[in-house]
């Protein structure tokens, strides 16, 4: 009975199978088409075919005629073709109708609809929505930030451009331009992968992820493309996947594990300025995120976007300098006059009715009761109810329009949309409470002008020291020298060491400036330090302890001719400590090993720029070498710091900042100057008979019969010219060097 009813089942079965195999079959047969059919069908195609064929050359040409921007001649020409596809699929459904085939006109036209052609703007307009974080809520409209239309247009996927930067202060709305092509690519394109940069894995976690999630709830066309459930592994805080494979990966710039991803062509580096110079000992990140670009170099697109911070070490700043620096340009309403919104131009009343602009320790609480623009052409009065106008009608212009793909764009906070930022007045009242206070000054020009802030102070220019190197190595013999110091400089992955001849009341000739690449915790790197300080007859080495403290100790402790000494900042810390304190400081503090001197820095710092700007040789002057060792690098190193002079509360004290990531010799030159102090040379001192390294003459003597010290020219950047027009000094270039 049960072998019966199992018999019964599986012959069940096969008849419903046989009855699938058949339909199948008469499916295909219905959609099978016999060859004469398709060939007759086909000549009937054949027309419209032709027509694009002759039609569209001239209707591309006719698309080229009145238009200037590239942008917008590369979206009429996608427009005309698009639009012949469209009516040629058109024309075949009509020409196939009566035709064997009549269905054969709607598969040739499915194949030949294009899909929509939307910029960036076009998209956001049509499907952002803001419900939360932010003054307007509700749709996307292009109306309100019309700035930015230009920006989001030149990183649509038919734009040419390739390189995006976006140099601004705060409130402008350049993070929602970054969210409105991160929408763009996932809906839009839908298959392409991007690689997002934050500064830190920590922003990346607080901020970035929650307001990335806010984005895709908020915008309906996003709420399918990706999982909404937190575990799953598709939507994790590294990568989000959507549209069934295409990912955007969210890195941080302080991590290189997370930026060491495959080969991507869309890139967004948000607030690069916050990004670190070196990230785990691997480089400048900028360059590992280039390389995840370059297997897509004709299609890749990048932006960046930031608020720059201070000259020298701004990478928005460089950015932009590099680029065809376009500003945004408004009409005067009463002249025509094109123009750019500038602090320059900007005038108020305060409560202080005879004081507009004029600030002193008198007039520093006046409140601003009206603030104003001023014609730069007709000085006519422009009010802020006209902004709204202004902006509309208002256009980029590059400053360098032979740069065709790499745009960069650079605006202020005078142009923040009525209702959606700081208002003139607002700007007018932040300069006054930011007198006298460096780091409000600081926060005004990085946040309202959206400019580095170059900060008053002593520094020195690099290319004039570079040409006024002189041909004397292969003359050392003759140099009255009376002793050779050398400062070395530690850092992760080498060390470097300058050799400095001295000689009478201080004037000094740098005899080389070593580099001994490799991990300092490996013994060899230390073997060749000694050998090349040896190599030059060294009298005393100053060997900084500031990274890896043990190493260098444990390297001098053997050593009499080598002194451990620790860099202490304050402009009140002398060079280096007395006789007699020192002995006293050696008698109490007894430790194992050699011990540390300690040394004042900035006051090094201070007689090495005071000496460099000496006009002639004589006591105290420096003298550079025609070498190879000291090149355009070496200079802009030696001039990578500036003493400022900073005020909080109408007072002052200096220090040495930073202008530059790379500074070692600087430090190398200060140490060396350090170890001459703590050898304390007598004043009946006579130079000595010197014989210098003959390898180190041979290798320089060739160099010196063919080179001369040419002179360089330094690059004339333009730059918006801020309020006051005191700043002055351009960014130090950053040049590449091997190690």
């Amino acid at each position: 009975m049960t072998t019966a009813r199992l018999a019964e089942e599986q012959l069940e079965r096969d008849r419903l199978r046989a009855e699938d195999a058949q339909a199948a079959y008469e499916r295909a047969e219905a959609g099978t088409v016999l060859a004469p059919d398709l060939r007759a069908a086909s000549r009937h195609a054949l027309g419209p075919f032709a027509r694009l064929l002759a039609d569209l050359p001239a209707a591309l040409l006719d698309a080229t005629e009145g238009e200037r921007t590239v942008e917008r001649l590369h979206q009429r020409l996608t427009e005309t073709v698009f639009d012949s596809l469209r009516e040629t699929g058109a024309a075949l459904v009509q020409a196939t109708r009566a035709s064997h085939i009549p269905a054969l006109g709607h598969h040739l036209a499915r194949g030949l609809k294009p899909r929509d052609l939307l910029g960036v703007a076009q998209w956001a307009e049509r499907h952002r929505h803001l419900d939360t974080g932010t003054n307007a809520p509700g749709p996307w409209r292009n109306e309100r930030t019309p700035y930015l239309v230009e920006i989001m247009d030149a990183l649509s996927e038919h734009s040419p451009v390739r390189s995006v930067t976006f140099m601004k202060s705060s409130g402008v709305g350049g993070s929602e331009a970054m969210w409105n092509w991160l929408g763009y690519v996932m809906h839009h394109l839908g298959n392409k992968d991007l690689l997002l940069i934050v500064p830190s894995i920590e922003v990346r976690d607080r901020t970035f992820n929650p307001r990335l999630r806010k984005m895709l709830a908020e915008t309906a066309v996003l709420n399918d493309l990706v999982s909404s459930k937190q575990r799953d592994k598709r939507n994790s805080a590294e990568v989000l996947e959507y549209n069934g494979g295409a990912r955007v990966i969210k890195s941080g710039a302080n991590s290189p594990d997370s930026m060491r991803s495959e080969h991507l062509p869309y890139v967004i580096c948000d607030e690069v300025d916050a990004y670190p110079w070196d990230v785990g000992g691997e480089g400048d990140p900028m360059k590992l995120i280039a390389n995840r670009q370059r297997a897509f170099s004709g299609r890749a697109k990048s932006y960046f976007i930031s608020t720059p911070t201070v000259e020298g070490a701004s990478r928005i700043d460089q950015l932009y300098r590099a680029s065809d620096q376009r500003r945004y340009h408004i009409h005067c309403p009463d002249c025509g006059h094109i123009h750019t919104l500038d602090f320059d131009n900007l005038r108020w009343r305060t409560d202080h009715p005879e004081v507009t602009e004029v600030i002193d320790e008198a007039t520093l609480g006046a409140q601003v009761q009206e603030a104003w623009l001023l014609c730069p052409e007709c000085g006519v009065r422009i009010p802020e109810t006209h902004k709204t106008d202004l902006l509309q009608g208002g256009r980029w212009i590059a400053a360098r329009p032979h740069i065709k793909r790499n745009r960069g764009y650079h605006i202020n906070a005078l142009y923040s949309p009525v209702g959606l930022g700081v208002t003139w007045a607002d700007i007018a009242q932040d300069w006054i409470e930011a007198q006298g206070d460096t780091s409000k000054l600081k926060a005004f020009y990085n946040t309202h002008l959206g400019l580095v802030y170059t900060e008053p102070g002593d520094d020195i220019a690099d290319l004039p020291l570079y040409n006024r190197r002189e041909p004397y190595l292969h003359t050392l013999a003759a140099l009255p020298i009376l002793a050779i110091t050398a400062g070395v400089d530690v850092q992760k992955d080498r060390i470097e060491a300058s050799i400095v001849a001295w000689g009478v009341e201080e004037e000094c000739w740098l005899l080389e400036h070593l580099i001994f690449p490799g991990n300092p915790e490996e013994p060899d790197v230390w073997a060749d330090l000694e050998e090349g300080l040896k190599t030059w007859s060294v009298d005393l080495a100053a060997l900084d302890t500031g990274y890896l403290t043990s190493m260098v100790t444990d390297f001098v402790q053997p050593r009499a001719w080598c002194r451990a000494i620790k860099g202490n900042a304050g402009m009140d810390r002398p060079l280096v400590e007395d006789e007699r304190k020192r002995k006293q400081r050696l008698r109490y503090r007894r430790r194992k090993g050699a011990p540390i001197e300690p040394i004042g820095v900035d006051q090094a710092k201070t007689l090495i720029y005071q000496r460099v700007r000496l006009p002639k040789p004589g006591p105290r002057y420096i003298h550079f070498p025609i070498s190879e060792s000291f090149d355009e690098e070496y200079f802009a190193q030696l001039a990578a710091e500036r003493m400022v002079a900073r005020e909080k509360g109408y007072r002052l004290r200096y220090e040495w900042v930073q202008l530059r990531p790379r500074n070692e010799t600087l430090d190398a030159l200060v140490y060396a100057l350090a170890a001459l102090r703590l050898l304390a040379l007598p004043a009946s001192a006579k130079p000595k008979r010197w014989t210098p390294p003959q390898e180190a003459v041979s290798a320089t003597q060739a160099a010196e019969s063919t080179a001369t010290a040419p002179t360089k020219t330094p690059p004339v950047a333009h730059r918006p010219k801020p309020r006051p027009a005191s700043r002055s000094g351009l960014a130090k270039s950053e040049w590449s060097r091997k190690l």
